[in-house]
């Protein structure tokens, strides 16, 4: 059972950067106040504030921010603004200093749920990037003020019921900034390792031979983990050259010679993994990337007509939630390959294929 987490002292908004300053002016020696990045996190679930200050707590032992924690209620009868300071303190090093990350955690009920955007700016790290983790469908008109000012935009597309809507929103929000703001996606991060195992598949000459001649492709994903399935076909399917045919009685891709690629999905309720499996049928052969209950890697098996077999082990790696932020906080590329695998299976986010 989790200990209860408290999101730290109780303040009053007007007050925080003067209680940060006493925070620190009464903190022990060998305490050091360090950031990288402003963090800020925004949820409206009703446990959002000890889930999140739980997970800081983990993600400043690796990565050092000024996190601003954000729950919203917009539908609250009463209006208000509730605020509380801590920091997150752990030691690098044997006989080191303490590093510390300050959190500043806000309530907002009802209508001040609208000023989301000048309590943020309010209390950023000027000096910093600005990294926006939204955790909440995002809003069907983005305010392009909070928007146009985030460096990195993280999502995760897996806790979205109407994905090809969100997809769309976000890509408007991506034209607000002009392109500055990057886009990371958790449910893509959850597939780079996989990604890597794909490629490594077709760098065997013989399974690089067939590329023209694959005929089906199946995944098996975890629970809630269809868009992530949806994303890999994409991916697969851009890099292919292939494009979607609705109209060959049911939903299958076009290979750049004219044949057709059949595709299944499957969902594995025993899955811990998000992609659990996938295959590739060669016709006169078949290739399986597979990863096992708790297992941190991956099995690659190829075998074709002709053709010596091949079997590798490959790293699979963490899909927990602070691994994944730690990816996203340390990352600098944009994602390029994102955009075009979505391109390429957007009647099927939409479920109109």
């Amino acid at each position: 059972m989790e200990t209860a987490v408290s999101p730290g002292m109780p303040v009053e908004v007007g007050e925080i950067d003067r209680q940060l300053g006493r925070l620190w002016e009464n903190s022990e020696a060998g305490k050091v106040r360090a950031s990288l990045v402003n963090l800020v996190v925004y949820s409206e679930q009703p446990d959002a504030i000890a889930v999140n200050t739980r997970l800081l707590a983990s993600i400043a032992a690796e990565h050092a921010c000024r996190a601003l924690l954000v729950q919203a209620d917009p539908d609250a009868e009463e209006s208000g603004v509730r605020a509380w300071i801590t920091a997150h303190c752990h030691l690098r090093g044997a006989g080191q200093k303490e590093i510390c990350s300050e959190q500043i955690t806000f309530r907002l009920d009802g209508s001040a749920a609208a000023h989301l955007p000048s309590i943020v700016f309010s209390h950023l790290d000027s000096d910093l990037p600005l990294y926006l983790w939204w955790q909440a469908d995002l809003p069907q008109d983005p305010d392009p003020q909070l928007w146009r000012w985030a460096d990195r935009l993280i999502v995760d597309s897996a806790s979205w019921t109407k994905p090809a809507a969100q997809f769309s929103i976000l890509r408007e929000i991506h034209d607000i900034g002009r392109g500055r703001c990057a886009i990371g996606d958790l449910s893509w991060t959850r597939l780079f390792h996989l990604l890597y195992a794909v490629a490594q598949l077709f760098d065997i000459p013989a399974a690089g031979a067939r590329i023209g001649q694959v005929r089906g492709v199946g995944i098996t994903h975890a629970p809630g983990q269809h868009v992530a399935a949806l994303e890999l076909l994409g991916w697969i399917a851009s890099r292919f050259n292939w494009s979607l045919d609705c109209e060959c009685g049911s939903a299958c891709f076009r290979r750049p010679d004219g044949g057709t690629c059949a595709f299944e999905l499957e969902e594995s309720p025993g899955s811990a993994a998000s992609i659990a499996r996938i295959t590739f049928d060669f016709g006169d052969g078949e290739a399986a990337i597979r990863r096992e209950q708790g297992a941190d890697f991956y099995l690659l098996d190829f075998k074709a007509e002709g053709a010596s077999p091949s079997a590798q082990m490959l790293p699979a790696g963490r899909e927990n939630t602070a691994d994944l932020l730690l990816s996203e906080l340390s990352r600098s590329s944009r994602h390029p390959l994102l955009w075009p695998a979505l391109r390429t299976v957007e009647p099927l986010l939409a479920a109109s294929c």
